[in-house]
C-alpha cells in the first residue's frame, strides 16, 4: 500500500476510536490486517481494546483488555519489530496495572519493561520516521512511570519525570496526528492523575474535546480537571 494511503487509513481507524465508535473502528482495522504495517497495527489494536474496554467506557471489561495484551505478549520475541511491537504492549500493560492499583504486578512489569528498553532504545533508527516518533512518545512514557515507581529517596526522581514528561510535550506538537493525539491525552492524564497540575490538563483535554468532539470522556476529563483546579 502506499504510503499516504496506509497514513490515511490508521488514521480513520484512530479516528473513528477517539470519537468512541469503537465497533466501526474495529471492522475497519480487522479487515485491513494484511495490509497495515505490524507496528501500527499493534499501536491501534492496543489502543483501541485500551478505549473499548478500560477507559472509554463506563462499563468496563477488563478481562477483554487482558486478552488484547496476551496477544501480544509472545513467549518467543526475536525480530527488532516483535520486541518494538512487545515494548508498546508492556508500557500499556503497565498503566494498566497503575490503574488498576496493582503495584506489585507493575513493578514486575516496570522490569521487563526496562530490560526490553534498554535493549532497543540505541536501534530506534531501525524504525521510519513516524515509528520513530511513536518509539520516542512510547519511550519518555516507559521513563516516567519507571521514575514514578522508583522509592522516594533515588536521587534525580522528580527531575528524570519531568524530562520524560517534557518529551511527551514537545510531541504533542508532531505532525503525525496519531503521535501527536496519544502524546496529548498521555501527557493530559498524567497531569490530572500524578502530577497534580490540573490547570494544565485541562489545556490538553480541552485540546482533544476540540480535535474529538463525539468522545464524552474528554470532555469529563476536562471538567476534572477544572473542579480539581478550582478546589
Amino acid at each position: 500500500m502506499h504510503p499516504k494511503a496506509q497514513d490515511d487509513l490508521n488514521n480513520r481507524i484512530f479516528r473513528l476510536t477517539y470519537n468512541q465508535h469503537y465497533d466501526s473502528a474495529t471492522v475497519l482495522l480487522t479487515s485491513n490486517q494484511p495490509i497495515i504495517d505490524a507496528y501500527y497495527y499493534a499501536v491501534l489494536d492496543i489502543d483501541l481494546s485500551y478505549w473499548k474496554n478500560v477507559t472509554g467506557t463506563d462499563t468496563p471489561n477488563y478481562p477483554a483488555f487482558e486478552q488484547t495484551l496476551t496477544k501480544y505478549n509472545l513467549r518467543s520475541v526475536e525480530t527488532f519489530d516483535q520486541k518494538a511491537i512487545q515494548l508498546i504492549m508492556l508500557s500499556y500493560q503497565l498503566r494498566y496495572q497503575l490503574k488498576r492499583y496493582r503495584v506489585f504486578d507493575a513493578i514486575l512489569t516496570r522490569k521487563k519493561t526496562l530490560i526490553l528498553f534498554n535493549e532497543l532504545k540505541d536501534r530506534s533508527t531501525l524504525l521510519t520516521s513516524d515509528q520513530q516518533e511513536l518509539f520516542r512518545l512510547y519511550s519518555a512514557l516507559i521513563l516516567y512511570f519507571d521514575n514514578y515507581l522508583k522509592p522516594f529517596f533515588i536521587a534525580n526522581k522528580k527531575e528524570n519525570r519531568i524530562a520524560a514528561l517534557t518529551e511527551m510535550e514537545k510531541l504533542t506538537h508532531s505532525e503525525n496526528n496519531i503521535t501527536a493525539t496519544l502524546s496529548t491525552y498521555f501527557v493530559g492524564k498524567i497531569y490530572l492523575d500524578y502530577e497534580k497540575e490540573f490547570r494544565k490538563g485541562a489545556q490538553h483535554f480541552q485540546t482533544l474535546s476540540a480535535d474529538y468532539p463525539a468522545n464524552n470522556r474528554f470532555k469529563k476529563l476536562y471538567e476534572d480537571c477544572l473542579s480539581k483546579a478550582a478546589n
